[in-house]
């Protein structure tokens, strides 16, 4: 797993990797640090974008944690 800067996205990304979520990181060049996929891998499977740099990181992180929650996979 790569490492964010912020702490609060990195336990987002942890505990999405617990529930079975596969984390990639995004190039060098990319706006977004990586992308969270669910279980699901198929074409229906559930995307979520961490940011690099958000305004709020307690924000995304929490917003992260929301979107794992509501997948029904």
């Amino acid at each position: 797993m790569a490492h964010h800067p912020d702490k609060h996205i990195r336990a987002a990304i942890e505990q999405a990797e617990e529930l079975g979520w596969r984390f990639e990181k995004a190039g060098p060049r990319a706006h977004a640090f990586g992308t969270l996929y669910c279980p699901e891998s198929s074409r229906v499977g559930c995307i979520v974008h961490v940011f690099s740099t958000p305004k709020n990181p307690e924000n995304h992180a929490n917003w992260i944690r929301r979107q794992v929650a509501r997948c029904t996979h």
